[in-house]
């Protein structure tokens, strides 16, 4: 009983520091269009600075990842940008299936709420094939949301890159690398310019099967094995070219 009362005690702390201190990043402009063929060419990124180091998911005092991740964005006037470098010595991957179940592999995954309301959002997850995984969430599971598998991110580009050779673990690889095109039209609802908010709650995790249960390393920590509570995820500013920096506005946290 000792043992468990613990460990609750330290979740509850995690949670705590998680809901009151999330990460921020400044996405700056694009200098340049992005090629979209998994690379992270970094002539074409110079304008975006690294993420902060992804966790464990419950925060600080977990065992930190295993194996690094690097995240980027840039944004112009029609497209958010996205790439992740992943260091993996055993590149794998096995769905091949658009919409399913893709975090059944390793992967990488993209939590957006384009308007800071910590409702409505977007997931899009990725494996080193380039297969494909998005929905739309009206709501969190946490106040009765259910996913929705039919929706599709509109005119979506992804590339991957393995540098290495995918699914040969008798050899040494030294990862893989994710690009990723959003328009930003097409995370306009009822007409509305998700631009507007010049600040968006958004996450990053990655799904790593080091054993059973699966790893799960995230730019913005929840507290708790569970990453769709948008009120505990990052902030990202959108940076102009006046390069002014947005205020954050935050909402009280559960």
């Amino acid at each position: 009983m000792k043992k468990i009362i613990l460990f609750l005690s330290g979740a509850l702390v995690a949670f705590s520091c998680v809901a009151q201190n999330p990460p921020v990043y400044d996405c700056h402009r694009a200098d340049k269009p992005i090629t979209i063929d998994g690379v992270v060419n970094m002539d074409e990124w110079a304008a975006a600075k690294p993420c902060s180091a992804f966790q464990d998911i419950m925060g600080a005092g977990f065992p930190l990842p295993k194996y690094k991740t690097t995240m980027r964005m840039l944004w112009d006037d029609e497209f958010l940008y996205v790439s992740a470098v992943l260091d993996e010595p055993n590149v794998r991957a096995g769905v091949t299936e658009r919409d399913d179940i893709v975090y059944h592999d390793n992967d990488f995954e993209v939590f957006i709420n384009p308007y800071n309301d910590s409702r409505l959002y977007y997931e899009l997850e990725i494996n080193a094939l380039g297969t494909v995984m998005d929905l739309l969430m009206e709501k969190p599971y946490s106040e009765g949301g259910t996913y929705i598998m039919t929706w599709d991110f509109q005119n979506l580009e992804t590339a991957v890159h393995v540098d290495g050779t995918l699914n040969k673990p008798s050899d040494k690889d030294k990862g893989w690398s994710v690009e990723i095109k959003i328009p930003f039209k097409s995370l306009s609802r009822g007409g509305t310019d998700p631009l507007e908010s010049k600040v968006w709650r958004m996450n990053f995790s990655r799904v790593e099967w080091l054993s059973t249960p699966e790893e799960n390393w995230v730019w913005a920590p929840t507290g708790i094995v569970d990453i769709h509570y948008p009120l505990r995820w990052g902030y990202v500013r959108f940076i102009g070219k006046d390069g002014k920096v947005p205020d954050i506005k935050k909402k009280t946290a559960e």
